[in-house]
């Protein structure tokens, strides 16, 4: 995953299709990212996470000039929720 401010973020083969027919189109989209999070622990090695992401690859239209034209927007909202579980470091014996 790209990190906030992410600049350049393509979706992996994004191709549009449109059903009953045998057209097909793609493009690789150039966008950006912005997100904030927020962590709190609440014991020795659990913490708690909230996560928020704004996705935005702007805007296209497929298929320019036929009957089959539709135009799409590439914006999304991402929200998260996690538990984390931090392991203890490894007993290391000094002698």
């Amino acid at each position: 995953m790209f990190g906030p401010g992410s600049a350049g973020t393509t979706p992996a083969s994004a191709a549009v299709t449109i059903p009953g027919t045998l057209l097909s189109e793609s493009q690789t989209r150039v966008g950006w990212t912005l997100g904030a999070g927020l962590e709190k622990k609440f014991g020795t090695n659990w913490s708690a996470k909230l996560e928020y992401l704004y996705l935005d690859l702007g805007s296209a239209t497929y298929f320019g000039g036929t009957a089959n034209q539709t135009s799409v927007g590439f914006h999304d909202h991402v929200f998260r929720a996690g538990i984390n579980y931090a392991f203890s470091p490894a007993v290391v014996a000094k002698y």
